[in-house]
């Protein structure tokens, strides 16, 4: 799950892809029987030379590393739908405080706005894989007020959020542990998350449970033009870790933006299975996992550490 994202949020469909790297095989009998599946469940899904894109694992290098989702993977929100209102109307205080010598809408009209703001920018995520930045996020929700801002009110806003976001997530149980026992394998850990928060605020909670650094690369979408499962994100975060995609497994827990992204990308792409009711995808994950601690044994199997 992403920061700012609600579960079973409209998503567009993913391309159809297999469970590994691109062996050139199309058109072969199972290929054509998938391919009448699909069509008859997503007509307007993409196809290449009227085909699915069937992939082999035997072509694919033994795993050097392995790249997190955020929330839902190592980290939780369990109360997001719930708790988000409360971090808007604590960032409103913060700021008509700070800024009291003008006035300001009312305390429901500025948390609406922003709530609407944060579902216009994953609609965009979803339709478009675009991504922006958390000042354009909360200069979106001013806007929709008809109230002008300065720079200086802008981030009065963020600060007053990330004041009442601090420490709001949960550790998974088993993160810390597992990413000590890949780091001592000799495997490259980085982070890759959907995301408009700004890094600073994602990196402190890191901090407080104790995984920051245990990670080779972190990557926030905030920080790129583009959001998963766009290609050049996955692209970055292996640019970032000095390894070639092939090597790399990602693991989510978004069926869309983290294994059909991965798959695209060239990399194994692990589903951890969850009951939130993130929209599917009809690609195929290269594994499916409930816990962290099953990753080790798995990544042996493909032939790493």
């Amino acid at each position: 799950m992403e920061s700012g994202r609600l579960a079973g949020a409209p998503r567009a469909l993913a391309p159809v892809y297999g469970s590994g790297w691109y062996s050139g095989t199309k058109n072969c009998a199972s290929t054509k029987s998938r391919i009448s599946q699909v069509r008859s469940a997503t007509p307007d899904c993409a196809l290449r030379d009227c085909s699915v894109v069937s992939y082999s694992f035997e072509r694919m290098a033994a795993p050097r590393a392995v790249i997190f989702d955020l929330g839902g993977t190592l980290v939780h929100w369990s109360d997001w739908e719930t708790g988000s209102d409360p971090k808007w109307a604590a960032s409103y205080d913060h700021l008509v405080t700070q800024f009291a010598d003008r006035k300001w809408p009312a305390r429901d009209a500025y948390v609406n706005a922003m709530r609407d703001a944060e579902r216009d920018h994953w609609r965009r995520v979803d339709t478009e894989h675009w991504s922006g930045p958390p000042t354009g996020l909360v200069r979106e929700a001013f806007d929709r007020l008809g109230v002008p801002v300065s720079g200086a009110e802008v981030l009065g806003a963020m600060d007053g959020y990330a004041k009442a976001i601090a420490g709001w997530s949960t550790v998974d149980p088993d993160a810390a542990s597992i990413l000590k026992t890949l780091r001592d394998r000799g495997y490259r850990l980085g982070l890759l998350s959907n995301t408009w928060w700004a890094a600073d605020w994602h990196n402190a909670d890191l901090v407080m449970h104790g995984l920051a650094g245990l990670l080779d690369a972190i990557v926030y979408t905030s920080d790129l033009p583009h959001s998963k499962p766009h290609r050049s994100v996955f692209a970055e975060v292996a640019r970032r870790l000095d390894v070639s995609p092939d090597e790399c497994v990602m693991i989510g827990d978004r069926m869309v933006d983290d294994v059909s992204g991965a798959l695209e990308a060239g990399m194994r792409g692990i589903w951890r299975k969850n009951q939130s009711g993130f929209p599917s995808s009809i690609a195929v994950p290269t594994a499916e996992i409930e816990k962290l601690s099953e990753l080790p044994d798995l990544l042996k199997k493909w032939g790493g550490a």
